[in-house]
């Protein structure tokens, strides 16, 4: 198998402006076939060089990696019933007529919930942006239609946390992390950890106004922080702005990790669960629902216009992350593909990641199966 198209085109995505840097993995047959770095941190000449063990902020491949695989674990332990509303678990969540929304619904994302709300501009606390949620109203009636919702997987870590009686991070970690040796696989890395991650954008004035409140406007972040040239990026910190908000730990983001860790969890996914969660219980929420969206629970699934290309199979499942990261797993040519980078450096305006992506995939295919 011959890797050097693959190589070749994430050169060309750098060179083109769609990332300054990127490390990507291949997995088939049970085995990492192909792993690999390109770039640097940012567009500075000088700027750090782009390792595969570097950390990248994986935005909302969170929600796959994270929440529905907690999701998962309590549904194999009979904790976990797709049909049961939420607010029996979490009474406060029913307000504005919200009391009938389940967890399928949540997981389908079509609960009603709005996409997103801006609470970082107004709010300053976790349990501000957390209550703001469950006195939501319905954007639109339950179960009539698929909108992406940030707000349902925020419900849904503490949906988590509810259900496990533990912290959404110490579930993770003994769940799903530490049995799969996903090390560099954490909410909130340390300062140590943060010198490996990609930066994103420029501190927001909502970003500064929390930092300071949080007293975490340090002289040492502030150095991390500094490019060669002498700009500043937010950097090992969540680029996402309600999971800053909730501390760096939510149910649709904030998740750091390696192309390694990643090669670990999706070796599994297509193991099907190789011990971890049920095989029956990863074939469901990795199959799409409904005629009505590609959604499987939690999951996406190979649709048109997919990201994950042309020649991946119509079994595979994945997820994308606003950061320019994505995940695709195919059980029926046993491949997976896991591509990070920062295309939010300097702008998250910059969207030219919404054409590499297909391209990476069938170039991955092609590397594997040879032109067909």
């Amino acid at each position: 198998m011959d890797f050097k198209a693959v190589d070749t085109l994430v050169e060309q995505g750098i060179k083109d402006g769609i990332f300054p840097g990127a490390a990507y993995a291949v997995g088939h047959k049970g085995k990492v076939i192909h792993q690999n770095a390109k770039g640097r941190h940012t567009y500075c000449p000088d700027s750090q060089a782009t390792t595969v063990d570097g950390l990248w902020d994986l935005a909302s491949v969170s929600k796959v990696v994270g929440t529905t695989t907690g999701a998962m674990i309590l549904f194999d332990q009979g904790k976990l019933h797709f049909d049961q509303p939420v607010a029996e678990i979490i009474p406060d969540f029913a307000q504005n007529d919200k009391g009938k929304i389940t967890l399928r619904n949540l997981l389908l994302h079509d609960s009603g919930l709005a996409a997103f709300h801006g609470y970082q501009l107004t709010l300053t606390t976790p349990e501000e942006c957390i209550a703001a949620i469950y006195a939501d109203k319905l954007a639109y009636p339950t179960g009539t239609k698929m909108v992406y919702s940030d707000l349902g997987m925020i419900a849904f870590g503490k949906l988590i946390e509810t259900i496990s009686g533990r912290t959404f991070t110490a579930f993770l970690n003994e769940k799903v992390f530490q049995p799969l040796g996903m090390s560099s696989t954490t909410y909130n890395p340390v300062i140590q950890m943060r010198e490996r991650a990609a930066p994103v954008e420029a501190v927001e004035p909502w970003r500064a106004k929390l930092r300071k409140l949080r007293g975490t406007d340090t002289e040492e972040v502030r150095q991390l922080e500094k490019e060669p040239d002498g700009t500043s990026w937010v950097r090992g910190e969540v680029h996402d702005p309600n999971a800053m908000l909730l501390g760096g730990v939510a149910g649709h983001a904030g998740l750091f990790s390696t192309v390694g860790d990643l090669c670990k969890f999706m070796s599994m996914m297509l193991k099907k669960g190789d011990g971890i969660i049920k095989s029956d219980t990863v074939e469901m929420f990795t199959k799409r629902q409904t005629e009505e969206s590609s959604r499987g629970l939690g999951w996406d699934t190979k649709s048109e216009g997919s990201s994950s290309g042309h020649l991946f199979s119509n079994k595979s499942f994945g997820h994308t992350g606003y950061t320019g990261t994505c995940v695709w797993g195919d059980p029926e040519n046993d491949t997976f593909a896991i591509l990070l980078t920062n295309r939010v450096h300097p702008s998250s305006e910059n969207t030219k990641i919404i054409g590499f992506r297909p391209k990476f995939h069938d170039a991955v295919f092609h590397a594997i199966h040879g032109w067909i």
